[in-house]
């Protein structure tokens, strides 16, 4: 399945984040690229595999390589490269992150 493996931070309530972890279940939202202008204007509906990743996100915590997958990643990934940045959205700013590697199969 293509995707990408990115390291996030979940930003703290008082940052403007999440009242709540995120459950050690695949979670869904909104991914907004940064600096990548063909693909920086909307954003594209990605699933963050919590579950994979075998425990919740707490506030605050920093997850150096989560994977991500996305709805339709044939429009997002050729676009992405090691080091491209985003944030993650759920009516507002919850977290951001950085693209860590990319899969293509």
């Amino acid at each position: 399945m293509k995707g990408i493996f990115a390291k996030i931070t979940l930003l703290n309530t008082e940052e403007g984040g999440r009242s709540q972890a995120i459950p050690a279940m695949n979670f869904g939202c909104p991914m907004y690229v940064e600096n990548v202008p063909e693909v920086a204007k909307h954003a594209y509906d990605c699933r963050l595999l919590v579950q994979e990743y075998g425990k919740p996100i707490s506030l605050g915590d920093t997850v150096e390589n989560i994977r991500i997958v996305f709805l339709s990643p044939d429009e997002v990934i050729p676009r992405l490269k090691v080091g491209t940045r985003f944030t993650l959205w759920e009516g507002k700013t919850i977290a951001c992150g950085e693209v860590t590697s990319i899969e293509l199969y």
